[in-house]
């Protein structure tokens, strides 16, 4: 693919200080475009199909591989060279390896069309924190829930944070964004059983039989679940806790939950 490739050296042009926007919300929201910084994230985003590149940021001076030319020249994207002090300001990271694009919002919307098969799917309900949404999503990936839906956040998905601790599977699953009162009715009608993921419960995970179509829905870090997603679930389940604190972070329950469903899952295989 052969490439324009422009060289700027000040950060004062208006094309680096865009990209270097796209860090904050209120101008991904503007713009209808966002940030995406580093190799695995940007090679997940390629392979994906869902992603539209706009500008492709590179500092060959930052690269911490061999790889990352092959990449680029793969990548249809308008491409800027800028120096490692100027691509260090740009970077989200501690330690940038010198590939940053900007992109078009991909459309994560849940439409009633969306096909669910016999795979495990899994619910998370007006998640906060960035880090952990990310977290989640490269857990799903590692256990095979192939379909996350993310009900009501009180985060933007697109959040710089949310890709790096994905490590870009947040393009590589399906991801769907969607109101939690619009996504019980399709699994119920999918017939999925829904189990919700909250500390009173009585029933142990363990327990509960987690094989076939399963949903596993959890809350939010501070507000747990919903009275709409309690109501409407089959059955509530509950990590047993044996210390002072009360319940794990979201991101470890998720996990914790996820591969259980793994485990139980390769006792039918084998």
């Amino acid at each position: 693919m052969k490439k324009n490739i422009l060289e700027i050296s000040s950060f004062s042009n208006e094309k680096l200080k865009y990209i270097s926007g796209l860090k904050e919300k209120k101008n991904r929201e503007k713009s209808g475009t966002f940030f995406i910084e580093g190799f695995r994230e940007l090679q997940r985003a390629q392979v994906s199909g869902k992603v539209k590149f706009e500008y492709l940021l590179t500092c060959p001076d930052c690269y911490l591989g061999e790889n990352e030319e092959d990449l680029v020249s793969t990548i249809d994207a308008k491409t800027i060279i800028v120096s490692k002090q100027i691509f260090e300001k740009i970077s989200y990271r501690d330690r940038p390896d010198g590939l940053i694009a900007t992109a078009e919002l991909p459309d994560f919307s849940l439409s009633s069309k969306t096909k669910l098969l016999a795979d495990p799917v899994l619910v998370i309900e007006g998640v906060e924190k960035p880090g952990n949404l990310g977290t989640i999503l490269r857990t799903a990936e590692g256990a095979g829930f192939h379909k996350v839906f993310v009900a009501d956040p009180r985060l933007d998905l697109f959040n710089p944070n949310v890709i790096r601790s994905s490590t870009g599977t947040l393009f590589t699953l399906d991801v769907f964004q969607s109101d939690i009162k619009e996504l019980y009715p399709i699994l119920q009608n999918a017939g999925y059983k829904t189990f919700a993921v909250t500390p009173e419960a009585k029933s142990i995970y363990w327990d509960a039989n987690l094989k076939g179509k399963v949903a596993l829905v959890f809350g939010s870090e501070q507000y747990g679940l919903s009275e709409y997603a309690r109501s409407q679930s089959d059955q509530y389940i509950s990590l047993p806790m044996k210390g002072v604190a009360d319940s794990l972070n979201l991101a470890m329950s998720a996990g914790i939950l996820m591969y259980e469903v793994l485990r139980q899952k390769s006792q039918i295989d084998n």
